[in-house]
């Protein structure tokens, strides 16, 4: 980005012309809802090809390619931009962003209890939840996503809320099944609109939130733990800002939430992967036998370094979007309030002009320091003041589970070539089944 625009003010007169990049035309009635359809991140790529690195989707809805705009666009949420586009249409840009100084405290809180060294605690506790996902299955032919989302949506829980909550982590995936109907269409609903799928999703997610605050006051009667022994018991230590029964939830549900879906998808790359380059899981055997008990990302630098190439290469939040709240403009472009912004970041990560060889499944790129050639275009988790607030434990939880996965098990894809490429609300291999049988002794 020049110096000519990192000098443009922020916020604008809204008697501004409405500037808007350009953008393919569209279709009579249907705009390019079609078209995108039909290939997403093929409509996507073609429009970068012909528009540049920021065009306009629709007359509401920009897209953004440049990292240093991307970068931008993070930086700025919470103030210009809400954290992330709404599910249903007609919901304020407030609604759910936890902006206010007491939930900032409530996230600072939970910062505190997903850092480096109270998830590397927690690795004993991750490792056994993936070996009781795994056991009752081995040897047969299983929906692998599934299987690895039941684990991970376990695996968090059990961190968030101890082990006697499997009430939560069931109500997780009620959740994330209803709302990943709305999610993966591109037509927003209002959520008082009176059809089925938007008030199953409204119910599930009711229904997520009463048992979450079911076990934070049940909590709070019995007492915080000291030390803590979960995430609940960090955000209910009575030292520092104290936070209310509302914002306790609110950061309970941001992180069960995103565990169901991130983590899982993740391993069933990594299985999907490992299927076609037998050599880099040869490389992750070698590590993983070379070590009685792996508990830190630090322990296993090579499946660490595999772990940030299938984030790289497959990330399953592959598109990212932000809402406008306030009148505004980012590089060249006038944005309003309600506009959205997204951002592909699979397309990012595949860039010739950020990646060497991009193409290529190349764990050494992160151990070699062969890194992005742009600041900004690698966004597995995000970037800015709302950035994934279960990196850390997202990070642990993949490479352990990797690790695990080669030393201690034997993985037989039986469909590999009939899982396409799917991007949805997620990036998957979309159907990939699997045996997955534990090694003899």
């Amino acid at each position: 980005m020049s110096d000519k625009q990192a000098t443009v003010p922020h916020h604008v007169d809204a008697s501004r012309e409405h500037r808007r990049p350009p953008g393919p035309p569209g279709r009579f009635l249907l705009g390019n809802t079609w078209d995108y359809e039909r290939d997403r991140i093929g409509f996507l790529r073609d429009c970068q090809r012909r528009y540049g690195d920021v065009f306009s989707f629709n007359r509401t809805t920009m897209v953004l390619l440049d990292p240093e705009l991307v970068h931008e666009l993070f930086a700025r949420t919470n103030t210009d931009f809400g954290a992330e586009v709404p599910i249903f249409r007609g919901v304020p840009p407030e609604a759910g962003a936890a902006v206010t100084p007491v939930a900032m405290a409530g996230r600072r809180k939970g910062w505190r209890g997903i850092n480096r060294t109270a998830v590397s605690a927690h690795a004993e506790r991750l490792l056994s939840r993936f070996h009781e996902a795994l056991r009752p299955v081995a040897g047969t032919p299983v929906d692998v996503l599934a299987l690895m989302k039941a684990f991970s949506v376990r695996a968090v829980t059990d961190y968030c809320l101890g082990p006697a909550a499997e009430d939560a982590a069931r109500a997780v995936e009620r959740a994330a099944a209803a709302t990943a109907v709305l999610m993966n269409s591109t037509v927003s609903l209002p959520r008082w609109l009176p059809v089925p799928r938007v008030r199953r999703a409204l119910r599930t997610e009711r229904d997520l939130r009463e048992i979450l605050l079911h076990h934070t006051r049940a909590r709070r009667r019995r007492g915080a733990a000291d030390p803590p022994e979960d995430l609940l018991d960090t955000l209910l230590d009575p030292t520092g800002t104290e936070i209310s029964d509302t914002v306790v939830v609110d950061a309970l549900t941001v992180l069960l939430r995103a565990s169901h879906g991130v983590p899982g998808a993740t391993l069933t790359w990594a299985i999907a992967v490992l299927a076609r380059h037998p050599e880099i899981a040869e490389r992750l055997r070698a590590e993983a036998a070379g070590l009685d008990t792996a508990r830190s990302v630090a322990d296993l630098p090579y499946t660490e370094a595999f772990v940030k190439e299938l984030l790289r290469a497959y990330p399953p939040t592959w598109l990212l979007g932000r809402e406008v709240r306030t009148d505004t403009v980012l590089g060249d472009w006038h944005l309003r309030p309600g506009d959205q912004v997204m951002v592909p970041v699979y397309l990012i990560h595949r860039d010739r002009r950020w990646w060497t060889d991009p193409e290529r499944i190349w764990p050494d790129r992160w151990l070699t320091k062969e890194l992005p050639h742009a600041r900004y275009a690698y966004l597995p988790f995000g970037a800015g003041p709302r950035i994934c607030l279960g990196n850390h434990l997202g990070m642990l939880q993949l490479v352990l589970a990797v690790s695990a996965l080669v030393r201690d098990y034997t993985v037989e894809v039986v469909n590999l070539d009939a899982a396409p490429l799917t991007p949805y609300a997620l990036l998957v291999p979309d159907g990939l089944r699997a045996r997955i049988t534990p090694v003899a002794g």
